[in-house]
């Protein structure tokens, strides 16, 4: 006997989690950052590689993964989600795990490997998932969106402390510096250099073992039965019986658009620039809050913590950014989180008075804030241009993460000794501030003239 359609779209959505989960790996960077930059000093090359310049690894996965994410939704129309979804996990494991190899030979072998490889596999597994499980619920976009990418928000809650654990059993402290960058601390340890490699195979392993389980869940609906056409009316009747008492998603009735359209309307380019400016915070802050948290806290431990728990935030913030979304609208969701984020960023530095403990509520505060985002432009971009193009329109909307991975780096590591850390937090805040203004010039509207 077949489960019921609503038993089968929550296996969906429960198989993107996982596959999510392994793919969000990508925010452990800030934590294992000071692990693979150490090494590289130390045992590889060059041996004045700071953490600024590591921003790159980071910034050429993000870059990837906007690139690669509109070819995903094109293989995803081919072959379907679910070998879609394992194409792009094993690219992530395999890219991993020759990251073993990789570090032992230089930080531009480790960007092909941790940062092009890791970054082409994100972004092909990342839609399918998200696209099928919208298209199980198509009354529920938001709240889809926000508990699968909510797994990839979760990731490094998952994986900051056993990242730590295995390279750093011992808790030791960065406890050497360079005469020409003084306001960073590495280590130098034999324990945690020679354990940083194995890290890489440890995790490889266990990531695609995940994303073997997860993408055999990720399935399209099927072409229904009259018992399950009538199930499914039900289904959607209940979920939208505020705003439809049809079978069909209001909001994006009508205005279904491809990519060659999509590009060319003013409200793609608002999204798209909106996208660019507020992402700028995650660019900085996922790479190196650990970095300026050792700046004042001797305590690698508590600093994983930290990141795990704001992983936590990441993950929750999407769902909770994701149900305000359907519950109210994109544009009122997105001035909030907008202007959540601006505060944030303007008052970070003053962790560094505070302690640990102010540490510990702002960075949590800001990936709270940030992960709104990766709920909401699914979402928006769903119901501005429609469900049937959704993988491959999202894809050129994630191109705005590349560009601010890009050009996150570019500042920081042009920025960063002349303007310091308070200069690098206020650009960030100002990037909100304008995506703030931005968000209130977008203009969609249901066909019953609300905000979408």
């Amino acid at each position: 006997m077949a489960l019921p359609w609503t038993a089968r779209g929550v296996l969906v959505i429960a198989g993107g989690i996982l596959v999510h989960l392994s793919l969000g790996t990508h925010y452990t960077f800030g934590n294992i950052s000071p692990y693979i930059v150490s090494y590289i000093r130390e045992r590889s090359k060059p041996s004045d590689l700071n953490y600024e310049q590591a921003m790159w690894i980071y910034a050429l996965a993000q870059s990837f993964h906007g690139i690669a994410m509109y070819v995903g939704g094109f293989i995803d129309r081919k072959i379907g989600p679910s070998w879609t979804t394992l194409l792009g996990g094993a690219l992530v494991s395999f890219g991993v795990g020759l990251t073993y190899f990789t570090i032992m030979q230089s930080f531009y072998a480790v960007l092909i490997t941790y940062g092009l490889m890791f970054g082409i596999g994100v972004g092909v597994a990342y839609a399918p998932p998200l696209a099928a499980a919208m298209r199980w619920f198509p009354n529920r976009k938001g709240l889809v969106s926000g508990c699968i990418v909510g797994g990839f928000g979760f990731g490094a809650f998952v994986f900051n402390p056993i990242q730590t654990a295995f390279v750093n059993p011992d808790n030791l402290s960065p406890n050497t510096t360079d005469p020409d960058d003084p306001g960073n601390l590495y280590f130098d340890q034999k324990s945690v250099l020679d354990r940083t490699p194995y890290c890489f195979i440890m995790l490889g392993v266990v990531y695609f073992s995940m994303q073997i389980i997860g993408s055999c869940m990720v399935r399209n609906p099927p072409v229904e039965s009259e018992d399950e056409s009538g199930e499914r009316e039900k289904l959607i009747v209940k979920e939208g019986e505020e705003e439809t008492k049809k079978p069909v998603d209001e909001r994006s009735a009508g205005v279904t658009m491809g990519p060659g359209k999509m590009i060319r309307t003013r409200a793609f380019w608002t999204l798209w620039c909106t996208y660019l400016f507020n992402t700028q915070t995650q660019v900085l802050i996922s790479t190196l809050y650990k970095a300026f948290g050792q700046t004042f806290i001797a305590d690698d431990l508590f600093l994983a913590l930290v990141g795990s728990f704001s992983s936590v935030c990441n993950a929750l913030g999407r769902v909770m950014w994701g149900y305000f979304a359907d519950r109210f609208s994109y544009k009122k969701t997105m001035l909030v989180i907008c202007a959540v984020n601006t505060f944030f960023m303007l008052t970070l530095k003053l962790t560094d008075r505070a302690g640990e403990a102010m540490f510990l509520i702002w960075v949590c505060g800001v990936f709270l804030s940030f992960s709104g985002n990766f709920a909401l432009f699914p979402t928006a971009t769903a119901r501005s241009f429609g469900q049937e193009y959704i993988g491959m329109n999202y894809g050129l909307m994630f191109t705005a993460t590349m560009m601010s991975a890009i050009t996150g780096s570019f500042l920081a590591n042009a920025l960063a000794d002349s303007i310091g850390w308070l200069g690098l937090f206020v650009l960030c805040a100002l990037f909100s501030a304008a995506a703030f203004v931005l968000t209130l010039t977008f203009n969609v509207k249901t066909p019953a003239g609300k905000n979408i």
